[in-house]
């Protein structure tokens, strides 16, 4: 079965940047592991122009799904934990909720993947089939940013609820 990587699509450059990040989150604590240090509701401010789009998915501060998004990967991964983020646009004076997702971490990086000179940021993916144990959706536990990889039944569901801002990237196995 084939996986792909589920990101934001880089073609959306106006989306909302999350302010006070780092006071308020422990980046240590982006794990399923830790996730517990992690409040429940999270609430930021973002910066944006009047014109930015709030994706289905956000991935350049935190990994961050939509409440719709959300309850699709809920059905396929009920186990996973999620904290709830509001973001809020002064500027438009838009709230919407997103969720910081924390999928089951699995060492699945194939011998064949290549990684940069600090050995935590992947260069080029390849994903040992092996590994992968047939999971539904997962975290790629090897890499430092997060890394969600999902199967092709899910990336299939994802796309029929023709997302906004999504990417998918197929993985090469081995």
């Amino acid at each position: 079965m084939d996986y792909f990587v589920l990101k934001q699509d880089s073609r959306y450059t106006s989306t909302p940047m999350l302010e006070g990040l780092r006071e308020k989150l422990d980046m240590r604590d982006m794990y399923a592991a830790t996730s517990y240090r992690i409040p429940d509701k999270l609430l930021f401010q973002v910066k944006g122009e009047k014109d930015s789009v709030f994706t289905d998915v956000l991935d350049r501060q935190l990994f961050l799904l939509s409440d719709g998004l959300k309850r699709l990967v809920e059905l396929y991964e009920p186990r996973a934990v999620y904290k709830m983020v509001i973001l809020m646009h002064m500027l438009t004076r838009r709230q919407k909720t997103y969720y910081l997702p924390f999928f089951e971490e699995l060492p699945c990086l194939s011998p064949y993947a290549e990684l940069h000179q600090d050995q935590r940021t992947i260069k080029h993916l390849v994903l040992d089939r092996e590994r992968l144990q047939g999971k539904k959706i997962l975290r790629v536990s090897e890499s430092e940013l997060p890394l969600i990889v999902v199967r092709l039944d899910v990336a299939e569901s994802l796309l029929r609820r023709e997302p906004v801002g999504i990417r998918l990237e197929r993985v090469e196995l081995v």
